[in-house]
């Protein structure tokens, strides 16, 4: 029994490390399965909690009550902890990621500045401004390719709170890049 706890201890702090180690490239495993608008506790790093105690307590039982009596015991301890960090972690956690002043689908087309050169495939940071209020936000191009700081871009679309950008046209600009109508400035183009 107690090699049965061993693994189950090993997988979770495995399952742990590796996460943590890995972080953002893990992050589509950890898929938000929403019930009724509001997380599941069906949340990998929920069933990671549940496994990584139900070994560890599991292992200190079996050295002071039977085996068959340690992994039901086991299994209402691991579950308590699973029950509670759900509630007082993930769940908390969900509700603020999903709650914010402006509404992510509302910025779809909305003009911002680089804050942070973005880097060609890589990561960058924008600034935008709605109502009033700064907002800042990691952001990537939508082709791949560099955009400088201080560059005027247009949002196009957010995925998993990555701003994806686009250079933005100045007024009077076409699709073709080139001025059109009675604007000569770039900075005509204000955020």
């Amino acid at each position: 029994m107690e090699f049965l706890f061993t693994v189950f201890l090993g997988v979770g702090l495995g399952y742990s490390v590796i996460s943590f180690l890995l972080g953002e490239a893990l992050q589509g495993f950890d898929a938000d399965l929403t019930a009724g608008g509001s997380a599941s506790p069906l949340k990998p790093s929920v069933i990671a909690a549940f496994v990584t105690v139900f070994g560890g307590a599991g292992l200190l039982l079996s050295q002071v009550v039977p085996p068959l009596t340690a992994v039901p015991l086991a299994g209402v301890v691991a579950a308590g902890v699973a029950y509670a960090f759900f509630r007082f972690v993930v769940l908390p956690l969900s509700r603020a990621e999903n709650t914010s002043a402006v509404a992510q689908h509302s910025l779809i087309g909305h003009p911002a500045k680089v804050s942070l050169k973005i880097p060609q495939g890589k990561y960058g940071k924008i600034t935008y401004y709605v109502d009033g209020s700064t907002y800042s936000a990691p952001a990537k191009s939508e082709d791949g390719s560099e955009i400088l700081r201080d560059t005027r871009v247009e949002i196009v679309y957010i995925e998993q709170n990555t701003y994806y950008v686009r250079r933005a046209k100045a007024e009077g600009e076409g699709t073709d890049g080139f001025k059109h109508g009675n604007s000569n400035d770039a900075e005509d183009f204000v955020v």
